[in-house]
C-alpha cells in the first residue's frame, strides 16, 4: 500500500503486509496510527495498524469478511471495522 504526501503526491512510504486489495483506511484522532483493511470474497479480511512516525506495523487484526470500513473512536483506544458479511468488529487497542 502506497502512502503519498498530500502536498507533493510523492510516496512517503510503501507498506507491505496485506494479502488482498486494501479497501479501507483511517487515521487515529492523534494522527499517530494508520489503520488499513483488506480482503477478498474468498478469505477473511485483515486490519493492519501502522505507526505513522516510522511506518512500521504495530499490529495485525483478523475480521470475518472483506473489510470495507474503518473508524477510530476519538475518545478511547478502539477501532471499529465493518465488512461485506455485515458484522462490525470493535477492538480495544494497545496504547
Amino acid at each position: 500500500m502506497r502512502v503519498p504526501n498530500a502536498r507533493t503526491t510523492e510516496d512517503v512510504a510503501c507498506l507491505k503486509g496485506h494479502a488482498g486489495d486494501v479497501w479501507a483506511v483511517g487515521f487515529s484522532a492523534d494522527g499517530r496510527t494508520l489503520a488499513s483493511g483488506d480482503g477478498d470474497w474468498h478469505r477473511p479480511g485483515d486490519v493492519r495498524l501502522w505507526n505513522t512516525a516510522d511506518w512500521t506495523e504495530r499490529a495485525a487484526l483478523r475480521h470475518t469478511g472483506e473489510v470495507l470500513a474503518l473508524a477510530f473512536d476519538p475518545t478511547r483506544p478502539r477501532l471499529a471495522a465493518g465488512s461485506w458479511d455485515k458484522p462490525v468488529k470493535v477492538w480495544t487497542l494497545p496504547r
